[in-house]
């Protein structure tokens, strides 16, 4: 008796497992067949170690439910990567090395026939034409005001109002935004951009920002308004300056100056002649004198050759070369050269008593009997001046000089001095 209830049980439980074990036998089965079918394939068509890894790390960052046959009410028991203390350290090490994959594009849209009978088009957008704001520099203009210097898509602002907003966050433990303020738009560049045009953004707050030098950010909204795609409006959140706890110094903004002239050079590229720039640079160390110093853009042009002449320069503390090579990648106007110009404005105004922009094949010059000092004297009144071209006579070329590509050209500043422009 006790045999027979034995072999009964035995029956009820290969009935109740039969369904598992055809699945196990068969995916044996498969799993062999398989492995016959490699042996004969090319070795090109192996299964790498990575292969395995990514195999294994998606199937350890998978939660698997196992269910359990004997006790239907019980809870399912799960597995994940991380959960289990006894799982291989092989798998582990595994799916840490490897990052899930990110979700799959959404499929275009596709066009329908509604029920009146119209074909209802679609139009499915791709990439991104220019972007929203690249900027290039922020700084402060005093105690409540910053400008944040940067290009920005042509059309958007051709064809759309784009709009500007600027906070500052504290740093203190809470991070909360202190103050807002609408960020007014300047566009230098009248219209000489191309894909990208100059936006300089001037956020005044009706406070003063970060006065106990505890630390903050200065946060840029940046909105589309409807421009680009009109169904949305974009916002960018943009961290244009950050102020580190007691960095603010306060006396810049009312100390003298450090340099009496600065110079903002334009960007600077092609194949420039090492010759000319070391006539250029000695000239003008020598014109404006020791209370000066020179900013230099290299948009390319600054190869080894002009490098070696503005290196015992830069030692001697006259020059600082600036690389920009990177904004050859948003394509603007002369190489961005509104943008250039306008960052060094912000950047260095209040180190000098005098700015000056002109390129590095003009020269300035005045009468004899006169200095740039004494000239920029009798304009203190003033906050700013041009410069007014005029052309050299041709009479004081040389005759050696006939047949070279080069043109000599004086150009007129004002009623009291001159450049003199090689082109």
């Amino acid at each position: 008796m006790a045999k027979e209830r034995e072999k009964k049980l035995y029956v009820a439980l290969l009935g109740n497992y039969a369904a598992e074990l055809k699945l196990l036998l068969t995916t044996l089965l498969l799993l062999c067949a398989v492995a016959t079918l490699l042996q004969f394939l090319p070795s090109r068509f192996t299964i790498s170690a990575s292969d395995l890894r990514v195999c294994i790390s998606r199937v350890t960052q998978t939660t698997q439910t196992i269910p359990n046959s004997t006790n239907a009410t019980s809870p399912p028991v799960t597995a994940t990567a991380s959960a289990s203390a006894s799982a291989s350290p092989l798998v582990a090490s595994l799916s840490s090395t490897t990052s899930p994959s990110p979700p799959p594009p959404s499929p275009p849209s596709s066009e329908q026939i509604l029920p009146d009978g119209t074909i209802k088009r679609v139009f499915n957008p791709y990439g991104s034409a220019a972007y929203n704001f690249v900027t290039m520099g922020a700084y402060r203009g005093g105690l409540d005001t910053f400008a944040i210097i940067g290009i920005a898509s042509k059309p958007l602002h051709v064809y759309a109002k784009p709009t500007y907003e600027c906070a500052w966050f504290s740093l203190a433990g809470d991070k909360k935004k202190l103050s807002t303020t609408v960020g007014y738009k300047i566009l230098p560049d009248w219209g000489y951009g191309r894909v990208y045009t100059v936006v300089i953004v001037n956020c005044t707050f009706p406070i003063p920002v970060n006065a106990d030098n505890s630390g903050g950010k200065l946060v840029l909204f940046a909105s589309t308004s409807g421009g680009g795609d009109a169904s949305f409006n974009t916002t960018d959140r943009i961290e244009a300056l950050t102020e580190q706890p007691r960095t603010l110094d306060t006396t810049l903004f009312s100390s003298k100056p450090k340099y009496d002239y600065l110079y903002c050079g334009s960007s600077l590229y092609g194949n420039l002649n090492p010759q000319r720039v070391r006539e250029w640079i000695a000239y003008h160390v020598k014109f404006f004198g020791p209370r000066s110093h020179f900013v230099i853009h290299d948009a390319g042009g600054v190869h080894p050759q002009v490098l070696e002449v503005l290196k015992p320069w830069m030692d001697l503390g006259y020059v600082t070369l600036h690389d920009i090579r990177d904004q050859e990648r948003f394509d603007g106007y002369y190489h961005n050269q509104f943008m250039v110009v306008n960052d060094c404005l912000h950047r260095y105004k209040f180190m000098a008593k005098w700015m000056f922009f002109f390129d590095v094949d003009e020269y300035i010059y005045v009468p004899p009997k006169s200095t740039i000092k004494s000239v920029l004297d009798s304009l203190s009144e003033y906050s700013q001046f041009t410069i007014e071209q005029m052309p050299m006579s041709s009479k004081l070329c040389l005759t050696s000089d006939y047949g070279k590509t080069y043109r000599y050209i004086f150009v007129k500043l004002l009623n009291f001095s001159n450049f003199v422009v090689f082109i």
